[in-house]
């Protein structure tokens, strides 16, 4: 009885201060005009030119992959390996590639897509929608390390320690619950499964493949509309938070803590436009910089984290996990930013990382076109990442079964 009392004071209290903030973000929009139309077309063109054609082909190919029973059929492959390491089931490895390969929030929608087919319970898609939340390739190796840097070297490097360090935030937060928890039934459920039945594995990805098309049952033709309209639907709806976190940003910077480095303020919302703004940031050594933009992208921005979140929340997924381990993800990646930079620098750039500030960044006709034409660089990214779970999967069954003789 008290806690149904307390919810409802919260909710009118929740609705209340919505409200308010719904009117003052108006209030701003209207006393500057012409510098929020601005800002919305930087948003609006930077949708257009890096966040649309970095996701659109992977969103509609996911589906049809998924559809066709390609994603079970891997799953069948990097079962050992997504099991053994991370706790999850096989097909989940297909989320972590596309989150991997297609950044935020392609994991999200490949997740969403399993668990409406039933593949994933949804405590499994909580899980992996914490372990695939990364940032796309090209935005990092492209328009962060050749737009803002100058340096395409340092692009890879930041993606490596992206990777590394979001893996690392999982496996922290995992391991802590299961302390705190003390329960042993993931421990259980892969001795279960690596037990299971002996089957060719040809015959089991066979099985796996064939059992996931026959159930969807779609004609390509259907599938492929249907691909195409959930894709762009999505697409729409991020590029409309897009828009809207950047006239807020505009409005909290201009007006509630104008002293505050733009940056920070950027950075906290939109992972793009924080990364611009500390491209600029003169005062910041260079150490102090490079580890800092690597904490931008472990945390990835409220823009982002809302995008990955939103499709979520239909199947109960908890906000709180989400964000601390979004948190401990860039807390990892400063530091391991931070630790390394000495041998990166003397070894790999050869001087200071040289910033190429771009002031209408997302108006150059060079970046959109990187972005368009990069679409087959992120197709052989999404089969290097496969091949390299699928070793770290082998690797996983011979260790396992060296242990068992």
């Amino acid at each position: 009885m008290f806690g149904r009392s307390k919810y409802l004071f919260r909710a009118p209290t929740i609705t209340l201060m919505l409200g308010i903030l719904s009117f003052l973000l108006v209030v701003g929009i209207v006393s500057s005009p012409e510098q929020t139309f601005r800002v919305s077309l930087e948003g609006l063109t930077m949708w257009w030119h890096i966040v649309f054609p970095s996701l659109l082909p992977f969103l509609v190919l996911s589906e049809i992959l998924i559809a066709y029973g390609w994603a079970h059929g891997i799953g069948v492959l990097l079962e050992p390996l997504m099991r053994k390491v991370f706790g999850l089931p096989g097909v989940s490895g297909w989320v972590l590639t596309m989150g991997m390969t297609t950044g935020f929030p392609g994991g999200a929608h490949s997740t969403l897509q399993l668990v409406e087919k039933g593949d994933l319970t949804p405590r499994e898609a909580e899980r992996i929608s914490w372990l695939s939340h990364f940032c796309n390739p090209m935005t990092i190796i492209i328009f962060i390390g050749i737009g803002l840097f100058n340096q395409p070297s340092a692009g890879y490097w930041l993606l490596g320690i992206h990777w590394i360090s979001g893996i690392l935030a999982f496996l922290t937060y995992t391991f802590l619950i299961k302390i705190l928890r003390k329960t042993g039934t993931d421990a259980v459920l892969l001795e279960r499964d690596i037990q299971s039945p002996r089957i060719s594995l040809i015959r089991k990805v066979w099985r796996a493949t064939n059992k996931a098309h026959i159930r969807d049952g779609r004609s390509f033709g259907k599938l492929l509309g249907e691909s195409v309209s959930h894709a762009v639907q999505a697409l729409l709806v991020i590029g409309g938070y897009i828009i809207i976190l950047a006239v807020i940003i505009h409005l909290v910077s201009y007006y509630i803590v104008p002293g505050v480095p733009a940056y920070y303020i950027s950075g906290i919302f939109e992972l793009h436009l924080g990364a611009k703004a500390l491209s600029s940031a003169s005062t910041l050594s260079p150490a102090i910089q490079w580890s800092l933009l690597s904490a931008m992208l472990g945390w990835s921005g409220l823009c982002a984290l809302i995008q990955s979140i939103s499709p979520l929340m239909k199947i109960g997924i908890r906000r709180m996990p989400f964000t601390m381990i979004r948190l401990l993800h860039g807390a990892y990646a400063f530091g391991i930013t931070l630790l390394i930079w000495k041998p990166l620098h003397l070894f790999v750039l050869q001087a200071e990382p040289a910033f190429s500030y771009l002031p209408n960044y997302v108006n150059q006709r060079s970046l959109s076109t990187h972005f368009w034409s990069g679409i087959p660089i992120m197709l052989e990214w999404q089969g290097f990442v496969l091949i390299g779970l699928l070793l770290l999967s082998l690797i996983s069954v011979l260790v396992t079964t060296r242990r068992s003789h």
